[in-house]
């Protein structure tokens, strides 16, 4: 492994950059599109004292590199052989937007790999419509993604504070760069598949599941995408959250005061919140 210029350790796997810190159950962060492992920098060294914490960076965010038109799918199925390399299992997904349907996904399909979710506005319950279609298509156009790259954080992050304003100066950074656009809009595109349905088959799902859900998200609304994901986990325990898109984000102490004892509870024991 190789030292981050975080100070963290850096891991190479499936073309996948995976920073490592702390000790303990392992707990696998996963960003949504056009951030990366640096959007957790505000609650990861608290979880990274009773955890081995793995922050990744998606192919074409962060420290990892650009692969060949990326996808929500893509991104799923290519979380399990991930989470395979890391080590002995199973581990706690802590997933947002497009990370939060990845870790839907792995749970269903490989149900061993995985003994906690928690759920940060995950992607994946839009109802499809041509509005949402059309805005996916017209945010997957490479002329208009720069721009949607630098806006949408100003919009769907609700708080203001250092940890809001470095995501948001990431973002801008990032539309500068010519391969971070191409694969930011190429998984806007993606939204528009069939597949990008995290409904599917999740009556199978068995994995301990906290949804957290910011009420002020104006991308992926409490009141369309959140009930939704409410009613399609029934038996998730559910806690919502005055912030936008990313509570771990705007709200830290919050996020973290619901997540860690989940994180930590023993089989069979029920968390409220």
């Amino acid at each position: 492994m190789k030292s981050s210029r975080d100070g963290t350790q850096v891991r190479h796997i499936e073309g996948v950059a995976v920073h490592v810190s702390g000790e303990g159950p392992g707990v696998v962060l996963l960003h949504a599109n056009g951030g990366d492992h640096r959007d957790f920098d505000a609650v990861v060294a608290a979880l990274s004292r009773s955890s081995t914490v793995y922050a990744l960076d998606w192919p074409g965010h962060g420290d990892s590199p650009a692969t060949e038109s990326p996808t929500a799918c893509g991104f799923a199925a290519l979380l399990p052989r991930v989470l395979e390399s890391l080590g002995p299992g199973p581990f706690a997904l802590v997933g947002n937007s497009v990370g939060g349907f990845a870790a839907i996904r792995t749970a269903v399909e490989r149900p061993d790999l995985v003994r906690r979710l928690v759920l940060v506005n995950p992607g994946g319950f839009t109802p499809r419509s041509p509005f949402s279609i059309g805005v996916c298509r017209l945010f997957g156009s490479e002329r208009v993604a720069p721009t949607v790259m630098r806006l949408l954080p100003r919009l769907y992050l609700r708080h203001s504070s250092e940890a809001v304003e470095a995501v948001r100066a990431r973002a801008v950074e990032a539309s500068r760069v010519p391969a971070r656009v191409r694969a930011y809009a190429s998984m806007w595109r993606s939204f528009t598949d069939l597949l990008h349905d995290a409904r599917r088959d999740i009556d199978a799902m068995t994995a301990p599941t906290l949804l957290i859900w910011g009420t002020h998200d104006r991308v992926l609304p409490w009141l369309i995408d959140g009930r939704r994901a409410a009613r399609a986990l029934p038996h998730a325990t559910v806690v919502t959250l005055a912030c936008g898109h990313q509570a771990f984000v705007e709200m830290p102490h919050e996020f973290l005061a619901a997540a860690t004892p989940f994180l930590h509870e023993t089989p069979g024991h029920t968390h409220r919140a």
